[in-house]
């Protein structure tokens, strides 16, 4: 990854202290959707996106279900504002079920890593490029839906252990392929953080070790992104090395930069409300604000999650515009 964007932010890999990124950079990503079900539209609609809005930093960003829709199942998009698809059939009701998955890379997925190996080409060498990978416990929640997997673990936890590990399997080629492809970085979404989706408990129980796993498989690459998803997080299963960064939503419904700050040395990416974006008058005392409660000097800044489809990309621009340049 080129050193002068977001190798600035990995330091150091001990734990000794907070990080200090010596500086703000805002990012900014956002769904496709209906571009996202192939690999050259997609390629086609992020590299438009980077060019008008001046990001400095890219992701790609296939339909949130891409690692599971040759899998089984159907989701599609339907208005959803963020882009976001809606599972209309799940691939796995019973527990056999979950002994047919396979690890190979399905069709999908191998048209996203030769999406990831064009964008690399296409932009240029300063900009760093990261891949949105899902863990295999998200992925068995979308397979699954959440009821049905707390179901599955208590009647017949060993099909589910044998369906994870298989998914574990099948993300770590992904990885090796995204990492073959030239990408810098893996966007690590982490949907099952949350209390609201799994149990702490049953987390420890089934996903801990798996999560560990997928994020030492992140160790080749330079840098990396872990999303926790949705309200009601923890902070459990954090990778405790200095390739990564930790973003999550915050607000009242999630633990304060101090409760997180108090577990882990790793810099945080700062997502504030779209609203506080678009209010110039806001914007630098809440990113004062939470560098400050973080104990950073600087940050990657963001949304809380992906843009919504109705932002236009000249707004994103003006914010990129403020942050990267001073404008």
């Amino acid at each position: 990854m080129p050193p002068t964007c977001l190798t600035t932010f990995f330091q150091h890999d001990t734990a000794e202290a907070p990080l200090a990124p010596p500086r703000c950079l805002a990012a900014f990503w956002r769904h496709h959707p209906l571009a996202d079900q192939a690999g050259e539209t997609l390629v086609a609609a992020t590299l438009a996106f980077q060019r008008t809005t001046g990001v400095q930093l890219v992701k790609l960003t296939p339909a949130g279900n891409y690692q599971v829709a040759g899998r089984g199942g159907h989701a599609e998009w339907r208005g959803d504002a963020m882009g976001r698809r809606t599972f209309l059939r799940r691939a796995i009701t019973r527990p056999s079920d979950w002994l047919n998955l396979s690890a190979s890379l399905t069709p999908l997925e191998r048209d996203m890593v030769a999406a990831a190996q064009c964008l690399r080409q296409a932009l240029p060498a300063e900009v760093p490029l990261l891949a949105t990978v899902f863990p295999p416990l998200t992925q068995a929640l979308m397979l699954a839906g959440p009821e049905q997997l707390r179901a599955h673990v208590q009647s017949a936890p060993d099909a589910v252990s044998s369906g994870l590990a298989t998914l574990q399997t099948g993300t770590g080629r992904l990885l090796a392929a995204y990492q073959a492809a030239g990408v810098d970085g893996i966007y690590l979404a982490a949907q099952h953080l949350s209390e609201a989706v799994l149990p702490r408990g049953l987390y420890r129980h089934i996903g801990c070790a798996g999560d560990l796993a997928t994020m030492a498989a992140c160790d080749g690459f330079s840098g990396n992104i872990l999303h926790i998803h949705g309200p009601n997080i923890h902070f459990d299963g954090l990778p405790s090395n200095g390739r990564w960064l930790i973003h999550y939503e915050l607000g009242a419904a999630n633990p304060p930069a101090s409760a997180y700050r108090a577990i882990s040395h790793l810099p945080a990416v700062i997502g504030l409300p779209f609203t506080v974006w678009d209010t110039p008058g806001r914007l630098h005392p809440a990113i004062h604000k939470h560098l400050a409660g973080f104990q950073q000097t600087g940050a990657l800044l963001t949304g809380p999650c992906v843009i919504p489809l109705a932002i236009p990309d000249a707004h994103i621009a003006t914010w990129i515009r403020m942050i990267n340049h001073g404008a």
